[in-house]
C-alpha cells in the first residue's frame, strides 16, 4: 500500500516475512568494574586504619607480656613458698666429726627453701668452726636435697706457742692446741708466731714486721742486684749477711713442699733457726744439713736415694751433709756414741 512505511521482506526461500522492525542499536556488554589493589584510598582513612592496627598489636604485646610476667611471678612464688623445700641434708666424705654436728654448724635446716640456702656461708662456717675439716663443699640437688662433702685434715707440724703446741694443718691452719707433742707429728723450730687461733691460719711475726717495715724498696733493690750478679735473691741475701727473717714463712712452705715431693715420711724435726743452714731430723736418728734454702727438692731427693739404696743402714745414726748435693758431694758422718742422735737446735 502506498504511503505505508512498512515493507515486506522476501526471504531467501521465496516466502515473505513480516514487516521489518527497526532494531535498537545494541551496545557491547559492559564489563564489571575492575578493582585493582593499587586503587587510591583517601589518605586520612589509611592513617586511621594503620593506627588501629598498631594499637591492636600493642594491646596484644602488652597482654602477652603481662601473662608472661604473671606466670613467672607465680612460678617464683610457688617455688619459694611451696616447692623446693629442703627435706634431706646429706653429709659425705671422711671426717672425725659426726654428721649431725656438721649439719648443725652449717646453719642449713630442713624446711628451708633450697635456693635460699646460704651455701657459701655454710662452707665457711664448717671449715672455720670444725678445724680438722680440710675442705667442705655445699651443693644443691633437685628437688630438695643439700649435699655437704667434707675432707678431713691432718697435722703436718707442731709449733711451740705460749707454752703449748699449735698443731698446723693444710694452709697453715691451726687445728688445735696440745700440751704434749703427739707421736708422729713433726716439730717445727725457728718460726715465731704473732698469733695462733684454732680454725684460722697462723700469723707469722715476720709478716707483721714486714707489713710495717719501710724497707721494701731496699729489699727489691737487693733482689735486683742479686739477679744482675747471677745468684738467687735467697743466696744473695743470706750470703750478704743481711736480715732474711722475712723469708721464714716462704722457706718453711718451700721446705715442706720439698719434703712431700721427696717422699721422706719420717721427719721428726725441722729447724729453721739458722737460715744459713736448714736442718731436718729424719727418723729421730739422721740429721740432714741442707745448707742454704736453695735446691731443696733436689737435696731431699738425693737423700731419699741414699736411704733407698741402703747407703745408710736402718740402725745407723749420724749427720748427712747435703749442702753440696748439687756437686755430688754428700758426706755422711756416723755417730757411734751410745746416746741418741742429738736433735737440731
Amino acid at each position: 500500500m502506498e504511503g505505508s512505511e512498512t515493507s515486506m521482506v522476501r526471504t531467501p526461500n521465496g516466502t515473505r516475512d513480516g514487516p521489518q522492525s527497526r532494531r535498537t542499536p545494541q551496545n557491547p556488554p559492559r564489563e564489571p568494574p575492575h578493582y585493582s589493589s593499587g586503587r587510591q584510598v583517601p589518605h586520612g582513612i589509611e592513617q586511621r586504619a594503620a593506627l588501629r592496627r598498631r594499637r591492636k598489636r600493642r594491646r596484644a604485646i602488652l597482654f602477652y607480656i603481662a601473662m608472661f610476667l604473671f606466670v613467672v611471678v607465680a612460678a617464683v612464688t610457688l617455688s619459694l613458698t611451696v616447692l623446693f623445700k629442703i627435706d634431706t641434708i646429706q653429709v659425705t666424705g671422711s671426717s672425725r666429726y659426726p654428721a649431725q654436728q656438721i649439719v648443725s654448724i652449717s646453719g642449713i635446716v630442713q624446711g628451708e627453701n633450697l635456693f635460699l640456702a646460704k651455701t657459701k656461708e655454710a662452707r665457711t662456717a664448717i671449715e672455720s668452726q670444725l678445724p680438722y675439716i680440710k675442705a667442705a663443699t655445699v651443693s644443691r640437688q633437685l628437688p630438695a636435697t643439700i649435699v655437704i662433702h667434707v675432707e678431713d685434715d691432718t697435722a703436718k707440724g707442731a709449733i711451740a706457742y705460749e707454752g703449748q703446741y699449735a698443731l698446723i694443718g693444710s694452709g697453715d691452719k691451726v687445728l688445735e692446741f696440745v700440751d704434749t707433742l703427739p707421736q708422729g707429728v713433726t716439730l717445727v723450730k725457728g718460726l715465731d708466731l704473732a698469733k695462733a687461733e684454732v680454725g684460722q691460719p697462723i700469723v707469722y711475726t715476720d709478716d707483721v714486721e714486714l707489713s710495717s717495715s719501710p724497707a721494701d724498696d731496699a729489699s727489691e733493690a737487693d733482689g735486683s742486684s742479686a739477679e744482675a750478679s747471677g745468684s738467687s735473691p735467697s743466696e744473695a741475701t743470706l750470703a750478704g749477711g743481711e736480715d732474711s727473717s722475712h723469708k721464714s714463712k716462704e722457706i718453711f712452705q718451700e721446705l715442706w713442699t720439698a719434703i712431700e715431693e721427696s717422699g721422706l715420711d719420717k721427719i721428726t724435726e725441722i729447724d729453721l733457726s739458722d737460715r744459713y743452714n736448714l736442718v731436718i731430723l729424719y727418723d729421730n736418728r739422721i740429721t740432714m744439713e741442707l745448707g742454704l734454702p736453695t735446691d731443696l727438692e733436689y737435696k731431699l731427693h738425693y737423700a731419699k736415694g741414699i736411704l733407698d739404696a741402703g747407703g745408710i743402714k736402718d740402725t745407723e745414726k749420724g749427720t748427712l751433709k747435703l749442702s753440696d748435693a748439687m756437686d755430688n758431694r754428700v758426706p755422711f758422718e756416723p755417730d757411734y756414741s751410745n746416746s741418741s742422735a742429738a736433735a737440731p737446735g
